[in-house]
C-alpha cells in the first residue's frame, strides 16, 4: 500500500471514530490512535469472506452494530472486542471474562448477576507501567547480529553467523493475592488488574499466587502459598516463599490486599515480607483508597515517602524522606514497604521509583516488627496517637455480640441499631451511604449489589461495596466450617433504620429492578415488583421457591417503612403463600454413581543457590594492531575477555564436606551438529538439525574422585564400584587429588553411580543425553568452542601442542587438572566442557544424525548396544576432539569420566 493510500485510510478511520463518538467516549489522543493502528497491523486482517473490502481497511459497519447509543460504557467494552477477538462473533458468544463473572457465589439469592466493570481507566493504568518496559540482554536466548556477521565475512572471510543476546523484558512479576473473608468483594477488581498487567506487556513473565491462612480467625495459624493457574484454578501443592525470590535481581513482587485481616499480624507473613523486600522490589497494592489506610493494619507502621536512585533495588536501598532524625531504626527488625493503589498517577510514581528515577517519590510504610509482635493492649499504649485498627466487621458482630443483639427488647435493639448506623454514616463515603440504603431494600448478596451497581448506582465501585460490608452494619448468619461459604444479613434493627431513612421512590426502584431481572431469568414479562407478586401463582413450583425469599424481604421492607406501605405488606404477605406441590409416592432409587476427578500431588522442595562465575571468550587483537606487525611476528594474538555472571542451581549433599553442585539449564532450541565449513569436523556430526531441549539440571563439574569415593561406599544396586579407580592420585599444584575428575569409569559403572544417587536422594539422576550435553556445552553459542573460534591451553586442559585454526600453542600438561582449575565457565555456569576428561552420555552410538530425535531425548536402539557416545575431549586429545560438536564412539567397557544430570520434577 502506498503512502497516499495509507494516509487516506487513516483519515477515514479517524473520521469514523469521531462519527461514532469514540474519540470523545474513550478520550483518544494522537498517541492512542497510533497505538491502535500499530496493533491492527501486528494482528493482521481478520478473514471475512463476504466482505467486498479489498484494501484490508477497517470495516466500520461491524463497529456500528456493537454500539448502542444509550450506554457509552458498554460501547467501550464492545469496541475493544473488535480489536481483540479474531473469531467470528455470534449473538450468543461471550468473552472468557464474562463467563468468569457468571460464577454463582455462595449466597441466598439464586440469580447470579455479572459484576459491573471494576476498573474504568485500564488504559491509563497500562500507560503508568511504561517506565518498567525497559529491555535487557537475555542470558538464554540469542539472535543473529547482522552487522557483526557482515563485518566478519568482509574482514575475515568467515561465513559463520555471529549472535548476540536477544533483548527481553527486564522484570519478572510475582503477583500475590491475599485470600481472606473479604476477598469476594474485590475479586472482579483483582481479576481486571491482573488482566491489565498481562495485556500490557511490561514484564518478562507474570506468575500469580494466592496467600492465605489455614484459619482466618487465628492470626498465628500457618500460612499457605499456592500458585494460581489460568482462570483462577489453584494448584493443590504448596510452595515455599523463597521460590518467589529471583537471584538474578530481576524479580518484582506485588501483594494485593485490603490489609484488614488478622493475617497481617502473623509473624510468618512479616518474615516472608522481610525476605522478599530485602531481595527485590516489593510493594503492597492497597485496595482501599488512601483516606481509609489508617483504618487498616497499615496503621501499625509509620508513613513516609521513599525514592530510589538505582533501578531494581530492593526495599532496603530506598531513600526514606521525612524520617525523623531522632527515630532510631534497627534494620534487622524493620520492614520497609511501598504502598500504592490503583490510581494511574500513583502507579506511575511507583513505576518510576522501581526504574530508579530519583525525582519520584511513593508512599512507604516503615514497620517495627518487634512492635507488631507485642500483645494488642501493649501496642495501643505505645501507639495511642493512632486510631485502633479495625478488624473485619464479621468478626466484630459475630458470636456473643450477635446473640446479645437477638435477645434484646425491641426498644434496646432499636437504639443499638441507630447507634450502629450513626457510626457508619460518620465514616462512610456518600456513595457507600446510598449503597447501604439500597441494599437494605433487598437480600444482602453480592449478586444483588452487582445489580444495584449496574442499574441504580452506576458510580459505585468495589471500594464502596467494601465500606458497606466492613462498616459494621452486617453480620454472618451462615458459614461453613472452613469459612469459605458465608451468608450475610443486616444486624437486627439496622435494616429498619436504613429503610426509614431511604427515599421511598429509591426503595421502589430497587425492588422493581430486581423484579425485572428475576423476570428475565425465569422467562416472564415482568417489569415491576407488583407484577412479580401478581404472577407468583402462575410460576412453576421450583421457580417459586427461588422468588419467595426475595418477596419476603420486600414485605419486611414495606413494614419497616410503615403507613400505607404496611397495609400493602399485609396484602402481599397473604399473596405469597407458596403452592404446595402434589405429593407423589416415593420410589426407592438407586444412588447415582459419580465419577470424581482428583489429582495426586507430590511436594518436592527445591532449595536454589545462586552461583557467581566468570565467563571467558577469546577475541582477536588484530583490530587494535597494525597488520604488518602481526605479519612480521607470523602469528595471531588472542586476548581472553572475562565477564562475571550469575545463575541459579542446586546443591546435593553427598557426605561430610562433599557436595554435588548442579546448574539449572533453561529449556530452549539449538542447532545440533557442525556446519560443513567448520575446521576439523567429522562426518558423524551431520546433518545439522534443530533440537528442542526441556529444562534440566547438569553437574557444574565432572564427577570428582572425592564424590565417586563417597557414592561407591553406598549400598550396591546392580554392580560393585571400586572406591578409587583413578589413574592420577597425586595432589596438583597445592590442590587435593580428590578434586580431580574420576577418569577410569566404565559406562555401566557410571549408570550404577546415578542409580545409587537417585535412591539416596529420592530424585532422578542419570547421564546426560547427547543433545543435552551439546546444548549445555554451547550455552547459546554457535562457534566451535563456547570460548569462541579457537581454544588455548590458558583456559582448558588438552594437548596444548596442537593448534586449532590460527590459534596458538600452549602447555601440554599430560594429566588431568582439578575441576574448575581454570576458573572460567560458559554462559550456563558449566566448567571443563572442553578437555580434561571424556564424558559418557546416555545414547547409543550412531554414525550420523539421520533419524535422530529432536526433543532432547536419548537415542537408544532396540536391544542392547555396547557402543556408547563420549563427549568433550580429554587432557591428551587434540583440539578437534574438544569442539562442542565433536562425538566419539567407544566400547562401554572402556573407562572415561562423566558428569550427571538431574531431572526436574514434573509440574502441571
Amino acid at each position: 500500500m502506498n503512502n497516499e493510500a495509507s494516509h487516506s485510510m487513516i483519515v477515514r478511520f479517524i473520521d469514523r471514530l469521531d462519527e461514532v463518538k469514540l474519540l470523545r467516549d474513550l478520550s483518544l489522543d494522537d498517541e492512542d490512535i497510533a497505538d491502535i493502528i500499530w496493533l491492527a497491523l501486528q494482528m493482521g486482517v481478520v478473514e471475512q469472506p463476504e466482505s467486498s473490502n479489498r484494501e484490508g481497511s477497517v470495516i466500520f459497519e461491524d463497529i456500528q452494530k456493537l454500539l448502542p447509543d444509550s450506554n457509552s460504557s458498554q460501547s467501550k467494552t464492545e469496541v475493544l472486542d473488535v480489536f481483540l477477538d479474531d473469531s467470528p462473533r455470534s449473538g450468543t458468544q461471550k468473552r472468557e471474562g464474562d463467563q468468569k463473572q457468571e460464577t454463582i457465589p455462595p449466597s441466598g439469592f439464586p440469580f447470579p448477576v455479572p459484576a459491573a466493570p471494576a476498573i474504568q481507566n485500564s488504559l491509563e493504568i497500562g500507560r503508568a507501567m511504561r517506565p518498567l518496559k525497559r529491555k535487557v540482554p537475555s542470558t538464554t536466548k540469542f539472535i543473529l547480529d547482522e552487522e557483526a556477521t557482515v563485518n566478519r565475512i568482509i574482514e575475515r572471510d568467515i561465513w559463520q553467523p555471529v549472535t548476540k543476546p536477544e533483548p527481553e523484558r527486564w522484570l519478572n512479576l510475582e503477583l500475590i493475592v491475599e485470600e481472606s473473608r473479604s476477598s469476594f468483594i474485590w475479586q472482579e477488581l483483582i481479576d481486571d488488574f491482573q488482566q491489565i498487567l498481562e495485556n500490557q506487556g511490561a514484564f518478562r513473565s507474570i506468575r500469580v499466587w494466592t496467600i492465605k491462612s489455614e484459619n482466618h480467625q487465628n492470626q498465628d495459624s500457618n500460612l499457605i502459598l499456592i500458585r494460581r493457574r489460568r482462570r483462577g484454578k489453584l494448584e493443590q501443592r504448596q510452595h515455599l516463599h523463597r521460590e518467589l525470590i529471583h537471584p538474578d535481581n530481576r524479580g518484582l513482587i506485588l501483594l494485593v490486599s485490603d490489609c484488614v485481616s488478622p493475617l497481617w499480624q502473623n509473624a510468618t507473613l512479616n518474615q516472608w515480607l522481610k525476605d522478599w523486600s530485602e531481595s527485590q522490589p516489593t510493594a503492597i497494592v492497597q485496595l482501599f483508597p488512601e483516606r481509609l489506610w489508617d483504618s487498616t493494619q497499615l496503621s501499625l507502621g509509620r508513613k513516609l515517602f521513599a525514592r530510589a536512585l538505582n533501578p531494581g533495588g530492593d526495599n532496603h536501598k530506598l531513600i526514606l524522606d521525612d524520617l525523623p532524625f531522632w527515630l532510631p531504626i534497627n534494620r534487622d527488625d524493620a520492614l520497609v514497604l511501598p504502598v500504592l493503589n490503583l490510581e494511574p498517577q500513583i502507579l506511575k510514581l511507583w513505576a518510576r521509583v522501581v526504574a530508579g528515577f530519583g525525582n519520584a517519590r511513593i508512599s512507604t510504610y516503615l514497620f517495627d516488627l518487634e512492635f507488631i509482635k507485642l500483645p494488642e493492649n501493649q501496642r495501643q499504649v505505645r501507639n495511642d496517637n493512632k486510631s485502633p485498627v479495625e478488624i473485619s466487621p464479621q468478626s466484630q458482630t459475630s458470636g456473643n455480640q450477635n446473640k446479645s443483639l437477638e435477645k434484646q427488647s425491641p426498644e434496646v435493639e432499636a437504639e443499638q441499631a441507630k447507634r450502629i448506623v450513626k457510626r457508619f454514616l460518620a465514616t462512610a463515603s456518600p456513595i457507600a451511604q446510598r449503597l447501604a440504603g439500597m441494599m437494605a431494600a433487598a437480600p444482602v448478596d453480592i449478586s444483588v449489589v452487582n445489580l444495584i451497581r449496574k442499574t441504580c448506582l452506576k458510580e459505585a465501585q468495589p471500594v464502596h461495596v467494601a465500606e458497606v460490608y466492613m462498616g459494621g452494619l452486617l453480620r454472618v448468619t451462615q458459614e461453613d466450617t472452613e469459612g469459605k461459604s458465608r451468608v450475610y444479613d443486616f444486624i437486627p434493627g439496622v435494616r429498619k433504620v436504613l429503610n426509614q431513612a431511604m427515599a421511598i421512590n429509591e426503595t421502589e426502584n430497587i425492588l422493581d429492578e430486581i423484579s425485572k431481572y428475576i423476570g428475565e431469568r425465569i422467562d416472564r414479562p415482568i417489569r415491576s415488583f407488583m407484577a412479580l407478586i401478581g404472577s407468583l401463582r402462575e410460576i412453576e413450583y421450583d421457580q417459586q421457591e427461588k422468588v419467595l425469599p426475595f418477596a419476603q424481604i420486600a414485605v419486611d421492607v414495606f413494614q419497616n417503612i410503615g403507613g400505607e406501605y404496611a397495609e400493602l405488606a399485609n396484602l402481599i404477605s397473604a399473596n405469597i403463600q407458596p403452592v404446595i406441590p402434589p405429593v407423589t409416592p416415593q420410589v426407592s432409587v438407586e444412588p447415582e454413581l459419580k465419577i470424581c476427578d482428583f489429582e495426586v500431588a507430590t511436594i518436592e522442595i527445591i532449595k536454589f543457590t545462586s552461583f557467581k562465575f566468570v565467563v571467558a571468550t577469546l577475541e582477536r587483537e588484530s583490530e587494535s594492531r597494525r597488520w604488518y606487525e602481526l605479519w612480521l611476528q607470523n602469528k595471531q594474538r588472542w586476548v581472553v575477555k572475562r565477564q562475571e555472571k550469575q545463575a541459579i542451581g542446586v546443591v546435593e549433599k553427598l557426605g561430610e564436606g562433599v557436595n554435588l553442585e548442579l546448574m539449572e539449564i533453561p529449556g530452549g532450541t539449538f542447532l545440533m551438529g557442525s556446519p560443513e565449513s567448520e575446521q576439523g569436523r567429522f562426518e558423524s556430526e551431520s546433518p545439522q538439525h534443530e533440537v528442542s531441549v526441556p529444562k534440566f539440571y547438569m553437574g557444574r563439574y565432572p564427577i570428582t574422585q572425592g564424590q565417586w569415593r563417597v557414592v561407591a561406599e553406598w549400598e550396591k544396586i546392580d554392580i560393585e564400584l571400586k572406591p578409587d579407580p583413578s589413574r592420577f592420585k597425586e595432589d596438583y599444584q597445592g590442590r587435593e587429588r580428590w578434586t580431580r575428575p574420576v577418569e577410569r569409569v566404565r559406562w555401566e559403572e557410571a549408570k550404577e553411580f546415578c542409580k545409587r544417587l537417585s535412591r539416596k536422594t529420592g530424585r532422578e539422576y542419570r547421564l546426560p543425553t547427547e543433545a543435552e550435553w551439546e546444548y549445555g556445552c554451547r550455552a547459546g553459542t554457535t562457534t566451535p568452542f563456547h570460548f569462541g573460534e579457537t581454544i588455548t591451553a590458558e583456559i582448558a586442559n588438552y594437548n596444548g601442542e596442537d593448534v586449532y585454526e590460527d590459534g596458538v600453542k600452549g602447555e601440554y600438561r599430560k594429566q588431568t587438572t582439578p575441576v574448575g582449575y581454570f576458573q572460567v565457565a560458559n554462559n550456563f555456569g558449566l566448567y571443563d566442557m572442553h578437555g580434561n576428561v571424556w564424558e559418557w552420555c546416555e545414547d547409543d552410538w550412531h554414525n550420523s544424525y539421520k533419524g535422530a530425535p529432536n526433543d532432547g531425548s536419548a537415542w537408544i536402539v532396540s536391544g542392547t548396544s555396547n557402543t556408547k557416545v563420549c563427549r568433550g575431549g580429554s587432557w591428551d586429545t587434540d583440539t578437534r576432539n574438544c569442539r562442542c560438536a565433536s562425538r566419539y564412539n567407544n566400547d562401554a567397557d572402556f573407562s572415561y569420566g562423566f558428569r550427571v544430570v538431574r531431572v526436574p520434577p514434573r509440574t502441571e
